[in-house]
């Protein structure tokens, strides 16, 4: 028998289970999806300033002032895979059990690209302008901490040259109490590190702070250990810097000699996602191409939620020199 068409159904929870599985920073983050406005912008109010505070009030009457609010937003992006050709034969070949080796290579490269797009997104946003438009914002110089170890060279696979100062375990004391400063809530604090900046960072703990970093791990949910208030996820690309603006690299884009790799620091209620349609297309025994044509589609974006950037740090690599 040919291939059987796969369920709507059975597509959605499974790219979504892969999204999760491949980027778990998307579980710990306020998930905006059912305030999706039309299909594809999220807006995100934000309070204007608090009322101020009169010890022992002696005149009145009080003036009446009216808190001017606004809002941020951010655009649901579509991703969807160039079509496969699975040919009759094969298909004769592909039972639907092996669910795998239809879907697999669509939903780990739509998986992979969501998950880079997203962190992204968390350290660049819009805000809507007067007359209609919007302006590009990115995370601050003042929510950017630069690393401060030792002299270490760069992973040439990613393009850098040179030596960059390693991740060491004082940039993350730093972070908390910049966070602890801001008021940000204590808990739910989650930070993302690139492979090669986990080490760096596994080889500056002492012993005893190296046995309490392992024993918080928690593979299950992506959790590699838990230090300084932050719980530690890991994944091979993160984030990266250009020097000259301090602005964040598009993911995907080539990196100079000079670039900075970055890790990305928030709490749980900073930063958000959204995801719409989730759609798998199918065209089954075309006759011009004498078999089934697969394709997907994933409806998704996010940022931070506030337009203070509170609640988002990121540790970039610095120069030695």
């Amino acid at each position: 028998m040919a291939n059987p068409k796969i369920p709507q159904e059975l597509w959605v929870s499974y790219i979504v289970e892969k999204l999760f599985k491949t980027n778990p920073h998307l579980q710990y983050c306020v998930d905006e999806s059912k305030f999706v406005k039309g299909g594809s912008i999220v807006y995100i109010p934000q309070a204007g300033a608090r009322p101020n505070v009169v010890k022992n009030r002696s005149s009145l009457p009080a003036v009446a002032v009216q808190r001017g609010d606004t809002a941020i937003f951010y655009a649901l992006d579509v991703y969807s895979t160039d079509p496969t050709l699975i040919t009759w034969t094969e298909g004769m070949e592909i039972s639907y059990a092996k669910t795998d080796s239809v879907l697999g290579d669509h939903t780990n490269t739509l998986a992979e690209t969501v998950g880079d797009d997203m962190l992204y997104n968390w350290v660049r946003g819009f805000k809507p302008t007067v007359g209609g438009g919007s302006t590009v914002e990115y995370l601050p110089v003042s929510n950017q901490i630069q690393t401060s170890g030792a002299a270490t060279s760069v992973n040439l696979v990613d393009g850098q040259t040179g030596q960059r100062k390693a991740l060491h375990y004082k940039e993350f004391q730093k972070a908390q109490a910049m966070m602890n400063k801001s008021n940000v809530i204590k808990t739910e604090r989650y930070a993302m590190l690139e492979s090669n900046m986990l080490q760096e960072f596994v080889d500056s703990l002492s012993q005893n702070q190296m046995a309490a970093f392992q024993g918080s791990v928690d593979l299950t949910n992506g959790v590699v250990g838990k230090f300084a208030d932050f719980t530690f996820l890991d994944r091979s690309s993160v984030l990266a810097f250009d020097p000259s603006t301090n602005r964040p690299i598009l993911p995907g884009e080539a990196l100079a000699a000079d670039s900075n790799l970055g890790c990305l620091l928030w709490q749980k209620d900073s930063v958000a996602k959204s995801t719409g349609d989730t759609e798998l297309f199918q065209d089954m025994g075309n006759p011009l191409y004498y078999g089934d044509i697969h394709s997907g589609l994933v409806k998704t974006g996010g940022r931070c939620r506030r337009e203070d950037w509170r609640g988002v740090l990121t540790i970039n690599q610095a120069p030695t020199t």
